[in-house]
């Protein structure tokens, strides 16, 4: 009927032309589920600006105002992101 034909690989024994987007997203083995969707670095990113933050503020609660309860609060902070973010990388 169109001037398309049904199956792709119909057209003079030759395979198919694939774009960037196939050559890039789909490596021989590799599956779609493998690959690291933009949410999950963002997820990733935040976490570890999360514990460089808390980091600095703890390093400033104990130099500037000598507090030792909320330095270590915020160092507690710190380490408890970074165990997240070991664990939830090990599940992976």
């Amino acid at each position: 009927m169109g001037s398309k034909p049904e199956n792709p690989r119909d057209t003079d024994g030759r395979a198919p032309r694939r774009g960037p987007r196939d050559f890039f997203m789909r490596r021989r083995g590799a599956h779609r589920s493998d690959s690291v969707d933009a949410t999950e670095v963002s997820n990733i990113l935040t976490k570890l600006a999360v514990v460089l933050l808390s980091t600095i503020n703890a390093v400033l609660w104990e130099i500037y105002t000598e507090a030792p309860v909320m330095a270590t609060i915020w160092a507690v902070i710190a380490i408890a992101f970074l165990v997240w973010i070991v664990r939830e990388a090990r599940q992976r």
